[in-house]
């Protein structure tokens, strides 16, 4: 598993330089309307303490930023050159080397977490979550914004075709790296369905778990309350 974790890690770091274009061009944009959505869930208040874990190259936080501009963000991922671009993109916020499975913070500190497009890449999702559990505050939020299988199946065919064909074609041809973007359908079908994503969650510690779903389903907000 931790062999897993790093080849993942050295995927991202390649794929870094040309990661947002890919985002934009892969999502037809729709990747910063869901991104806006969800941190509107999330209910970030002014002066809240908030980490935004597997930041990648900073669109989050950057949303984030936007909509609550008082919030104080610190984006986290185990990808360098990830952050070296979110570093760029956002000079004022602050950074740090995160592995989701070994969070280098206290107990505690974190009033919001907000993930997006990173939960699928957790090797071990279970102890992850444990962790995600420990470092927020009583009574806070997380926010994980992740891709899914649509519920609805003329449109799951389609999505289906074009995740598994023509996604790994293009990424694979602009990015240089047809591993990287084969490995992003086969983790989002290996993604644990929802009744099995809601026990996972609970059995850390949470509360309760609300889903969310956009674009019929393939992609989903989960709003995690501790």
């Amino acid at each position: 598993m931790e062999e897993k974790s790093k080849n993942i890690q050295q995927m991202f770091n390649d794929i870094a330089p040309r990661y947002d274009f890919l985002n934009r061009l892969l999502s037809f944009r729709r990747d910063k309307a869901w991104r806006k959505c969800a941190i509107k869930k999330a209910q970030i208040e002014p002066d809240m303490f908030v980490l935004d874990l597997a930041c990648g190259t900073g669109d989050f936080m950057a949303e984030i930023n936007k909509q609550n501009p008082k919030a104080k963000i610190i984006g986290g991922d185990f990808s360098i050159n990830m952050l070296k671009k979110a570093v760029e993109k956002l000079p004022a916020n602050s950074f740090a080397a995160a592995d989701a499975h070994n969070l280098p913070f206290k107990d505690e500190v974190f009033h919001r977490i907000t993930m997006a497009f990173g939960f699928r890449n957790v090797t071990d999702k279970p102890k992850a979550l444990k962790d995600l559990f420990r470092v927020l505050k009583n009574k806070g939020r997380i926010c994980i914004l992740e891709f899914s299988e649509p519920e609805n199946r003329a449109f799951g065919a389609l999505y289906k075709f074009y995740f598994k064909n023509i996604l790994p074609f293009i990424g694979g041809l602009v990015s240089g790296n047809k591993n990287a973007y084969k490995y992003l359908p086969d983790s989002v079908y290996k993604f644990p369905k929802r009744p099995e994503y809601d026990k996972m969650i609970k059995n850390a510690g949470f509360k309760n778990v609300t889903f969310y779903s956009l674009m019929f389903g393939a992609v989903t907000i989960a709003l995690i309350e501790k």
